[in-house]
């Protein structure tokens, strides 16, 4: 019950927010990535957030644009352990780069296996994102 309530708030999360980080002219989906997930024993979001930091050290290497985000619930059925996290990137293109530089090539073998000691993660969906308006500025 409680993935299922994180679910429902992250697509309404995601349709409101995520795409603004790429274009506020454009309403043009983009792709991204959403893991749920829930932290395993010992680990904290301060854990996750150090992750996503060595993910962003590594984009800023390879001259990758994309950004990530983590959601967490605030109200409802709340899981403190769980969260979501989610990539994403101005087009296709980037995010092949990504996928080939990150998994195939090697470089990210590090920074991921942090990532399987810190998170379980049942729940991989490939989505895209779309931003038709904001008046978050």
């Amino acid at each position: 019950v409680i993935m299922t309530n994180l679910k429902y708030l992250i697509s309404v999360v995601i349709l409101m927010i995520s795409g603004m980080s790429f274009s506020q002219d454009s309403s043009a989906p983009v792709p991204a990535e959403m893991w749920l997930c829930e932290l395993n024993e010992g680990f904290t979001l301060a854990d996750v957030r150090q992750v996503s930091k060595d993910v962003e050290a590594f984009s800023e290497k390879n001259g990758m644009k994309g950004g990530q985000w983590i959601f967490t619930t605030f109200m409802g059925d709340m899981n403190p352990n769980g969260f979501a996290l989610m990539t994403a990137w101005p087009d296709f293109t980037e995010m092949g780069g990504g996928f080939q530089n990150f998994f195939t090539n090697g470089e990210g073998d590090k920074i991921f296996s942090r990532w399987l000691k810190i998170a379980n993660c049942p729940t991989r969906s490939l989505v895209m994102i779309e931003n038709p308006w904001s008046n978050m500025d």
